[in-house]
């Protein structure tokens, strides 16, 4: 696995939700969530032939979706803020892979902060670490993704793992990750996954 820059914790809205299949209108985005900035409020720019497939698919569809079918605007996705999740870096990454001109399979990772406007509590901070990993070839399947999650965390001291189906926006199918924690005598969330969407 290579890491990927992610020395960016101000993002614009367009990689951090918008890229992702995150419709403009999703709760998430609101201030209860999101820290949105006001200096500087917006990104300069958006890359232009990019925004407009993006727009395209959020409005009218693509790639075996029908799309969310509202009018997506330039402005909700250049508004900036601090990445709600690193998964804007794997954005920006897919994006870069995209643009060679011949396809080679890669594996990155990243571990980076990304920001929350949480209620704090004793599971819930403003500000956390998130670890991620991404790997892009042909012919990937769940399983292989399973098989990966399994390694990942076995070498983490955590074997006792079960997949529970899940919804994300920017993958299908989605996976949450669940370990049983002997201390609390109960099954805890440790990780979500999923295959990115086309």
């Amino acid at each position: 696995f290579t890491e990927m820059p992610t020395d960016n914790f101000v993002e614009s809205s367009f990689w951090n939700f918008d890229a992702l299949f995150q419709p403009q209108q999703h709760p998430a985005r609101d201030q209860h969530d999101t820290f949105f900035l006001l200096d500087p409020a917006e990104a300069p720019q958006l890359p232009p032939g990019y925004s407009s497939k993006v727009k395209k698919v959020h409005s009218q569809g693509g790639y075996g979706s029908q799309g969310y079918r509202y009018e997506w605007k330039v402005e909700e996705a250049k508004k900036n803020l601090l990445r709600t999740h690193t998964t804007s870096a794997s954005a920006r990454a897919l994006f870069q892979l995209a643009r060679q001109e011949k396809f080679s399979p890669v594996k990155y990772f990243s571990i980076d902060r990304v920001f929350r406007n949480e209620s704090l509590d004793a599971t819930h901070l403003a500000e956390f670490h998130q670890v991620e990993g991404l790997v892009a070839d042909r012919g990937l399947t769940l399983g292989h993704l399973m098989g990966i999650l399994r390694q990942f965390f076995t070498k983490l001291g955590i074997s006792q793992l079960r997949f529970k189906p899940a919804y994300n926006p920017y993958t299908e199918p989605s996976m949450e990750v669940f370990s049983y924690h002997e201390g609390l005598k109960k099954w805890v969330e440790v990780g979500n996954s999923g295959v990115f969407r086309p």
